[in-house]
């Protein structure tokens, strides 16, 4: 029982040190934190997912608009 309970505690401390290794964000030297949003805001890849989400909700709120209308007049 006491072997269990110390590879449990082990098996506890390695992940808990895996995680917080991989967890870390990798930062610039030198850059803020304002400037990294800037930067993730205008990157290309995320513009077009924005763009692409954009279209899906307006797409999808579109759809249950038609619905609850159609649903009103019945």
């Amino acid at each position: 029982m006491r072997n269990k309970i110390i590879l449990v505690g082990a098996v506890a401390l390695i992940a808990y040190v895996v995680g917080t290794r991989t967890s870390r964000v990798q930062v610039k030297n030198r850059e803020s934190v304002g400037h990294q949003v800037v930067r993730l805001w205008n990157d290309p890849r995320a513009r077009k997912r924005r763009h692409k989400a954009a279209k899906k909700a307006a797409a999808a709120a579109e759809k249950r608009a038609k619905k609850t209308f159609r649903d009103l007049r019945h």
